[in-house]
């Protein structure tokens, strides 16, 4: 059986301050390719079983969901995943597309279009990240899947197979851990008449790791801290 690791107090605050920068990245980067101002605020990260993580984004989402997931390799052995509600994903489809699409067209388009804004928030996040502890982190191509939290969890074994997802597939080893990242995505969105709107998305980022990287994170954490504290 696979016990997944506890963050102490120190850990939890180093991540959620990695996870503020990193998304702090992310953000501008998602700015520019919606043509304006974005902020992805991190209020809160934890680390919990991934059997649990199908049912924290239910709970807190409200499918149906949209997830954006994406292999990880070097210092997270897993998955990455960008998770939001379906219903907050068509604003930000549109405001990513040029404005002379046609309406009709847009939905065409729509599963392409967040594909990228998540690879975008992924990639952009995670590589600061990389560099901030020192290690390498690699991703690869992402992979959209709509519906429950484990539908979307599904997706991820599509992008990693090798990562364990159920909660009887702890019986096998590979169940690490998952660390989630609370984020609220909120921008002003040009409406139909020309006019901004507020545009406020609530989501989570998750990393779901293998037994081996969740175990290295705290190490590599360990040494971050170290370095800070020096």
């Amino acid at each position: 059986m696979t016990v997944t690791p506890m963050l102490s107090e120190l850990e939890r605050d180093a991540l959620a301050e990695l996870g503020n920068i990193g998304i702090g990245k992310a953000s501008t980067a998602l700015g520019r390719m919606l043509g304006c101002l974005v902020t992805l605020s991190v209020p809160s990260v934890e680390m919990v079983p991934p059997a649990e993580v199908a049912g924290l984004l239910d709970r807190a989402l409200a499918p149906p969901l949209v997830g954006v997931s994406e292999k990880l390799g070097g210092l997270f052995a897993g998955c990455a995943l960008l998770v939001f509600p379906q219903g907050g994903s068509l604003p930000l489809v549109r405001a990513a597309l040029p404005p002379d699409i046609p309406a009709e067209d847009v939905a065409a388009l729509e599963d392409e279009v967040l594909a990228e804004l998540g690879n975008v928030v992924l990639n952009s996040a995670l590589a600061l990240v990389s560099n901030l502890l020192g290690e390498p982190v690699d991703t690869g191509l992402p992979v959209l899947v709509r519906g429950s939290g484990a539908e979307v969890l599904r997706g991820c074994a599509m992008a990693q197979p090798a990562i364990a997802i159920e909660a009887g597939a702890a019986r096998t080893g590979l169940a690490g851990a998952a660390l989630l990242l609370h984020i609220d995505l909120r921008t002003d969105l040009p409406g139909g008449d020309g006019a901004a709107a507020g545009v406020t998305v609530g989501g989570r980022v998750v990393l779901l790791l293998d037994a081996g990287s969740a175990g290295a994170l705290q190490a590599t954490l360990g040494r971050y801290i170290g370095r800070l504290v020096a």
